[in-house]
């Protein structure tokens, strides 16, 4: 377990999957993500069982608020490349609930902190859709704008743009400070 300020970050447990599979599958969020797919029973569980359990090029999370101990998201560290020492993040607040309370922020400042202390990465960095209204928020958390991929991801009846945001070690470290 990981503690934050308001969440706790802790290993994705598979009593958590029809959880996290319904939060993937509702409109509202799933315009954000990569898979544009309604997410199977089956599709989880092989997620589960392939990149949760056995793919040590991630490290995959459930958030949970650090007082009641409830479910509220999801983050995780994909593509880790070991030896360049980056990889790119990922997160939801799957209960509405909790979103736009800063516990979004905090997991993310987590998941940070545990990148470049724990596992000692360089740089980590995110592909973030036009449609998101994280964009400035990633900013506001120290992520730098690296660029933009002009109608990358289509979603919704339209292509949207992404732009990727990173932070490297030193910009952690200088946050520190």
């Amino acid at each position: 377990m990981i503690k934050g300020k308001k969440i706790k970050l802790e290993a994705v447990n598979e009593e958590s999957l029809e959880e996290f599979r319904n939060w993937r599958n509702n409109p509202l969020l799933r315009r954000y993500f990569r898979e544009y797919r309604e997410i199977s029973k089956e599709m989880q569980k092989k997620w589960f069982n392939e990149k949760v359990l056995k793919d040590d090029k991630q490290v995959n999370f459930e958030i949970r608020d650090l007082n009641s101990n409830k479910l509220i998201g999801h983050c995780g560290l994909y593509y880790i490349h070991w030896v360049c020492s980056h990889a790119e993040f990922g997160i939801y607040i799957g209960d509405p609930h909790y979103r736009n309370g800063g516990y979004g922020s905090d997991a993310l400042r987590t998941l940070v902190r545990y990148g470049f202390e724990e596992l000692n990465l360089h740089r980590i960095w995110c592909e973030v859709y036009d449609n998101n209204q994280a964009l400035e928020v990633y900013k506001h958390l120290g992520f730098v704008y690296e660029g933009l991929m002009r109608e990358n991801y289509y979603s919704e009846g339209r292509y949207w743009d992404s732009h990727i945001l990173g932070m490297l070690r030193e910009d952690y470290d200088k946050e520190q400070e």
